[in-house]
């Protein structure tokens, strides 16, 4: 068995843009919009970091996890990191982050979740929608080995924050 090599923690944090919004008869509106959101690290970076360096800091890549306007899609993501059903529209693949509007159309980051008795695997990852377009591999290849005591320990805790439970299992 290899031994797991990473860790995953959740970090919580707040994404800032710039929306412009139409008005009828008036000029456009420039509003600034912030969200929570709940950063996924590994080994003390940012996952986003750790796959594609130069785009780090591109705001369209970046949003790891939907705010809690979107909580019901955000426990199902969280199922499919768990090792749930994934759609079957999305060929296997979890999705670990998605575009800041949170719509899984407008593409975002998946994996194939491998779990065994004592570690959990990221691998394959790379850039998807749901419209059917081949996945785009990532720049840098990456595989991801957890402890799964410890993987799934994480991920119990934010799915009890969005649930509302203190005993919520998947």
């Amino acid at each position: 068995m290899e031994k797991p090599i990473n860790s995953l923690t959740f970090v919580e944090n707040e994404l800032e843009w710039t929306e412009s919004r139409f008005r009828l008869f008036r000029r456009r509106q420039e509003i600034k919009v912030r969200a929570p959101i709940h950063e996924i690290y590994i080994d003390g970076l940012p996952l986003l970091a750790l796959i594609e360096p130069s785009e780090a800091d591109d705001p369209n890549r970046r949003i790891p996890l939907p705010w809690s306007d979107q909580s019901e899609m955000f426990l199902e993501q969280l199922k499919e990191l768990l090792g749930g059903p994934v759609p079957a529209d999305r060929n296997g693949r979890a999705w670990l982050l998605y575009c800041q509007c949170g719509d899984p159309g407008c593409g975002g980051l998946s994996t194939r979740i491998s779990i065994t008795d004592k570690t959990v695997t990221w691998s394959d990852l790379g850039w998807d929608d749901i419209f059917g377009t081949p996945t785009e591999p990532v720049e840098i290849d990456r595989t991801f080995v957890f402890e799964r005591a410890e993987y799934e320990k994480a991920l119990h805790a934010l799915t009890r924050q969005f649930s509302g439970t203190s005993d919520h299992k998947l």
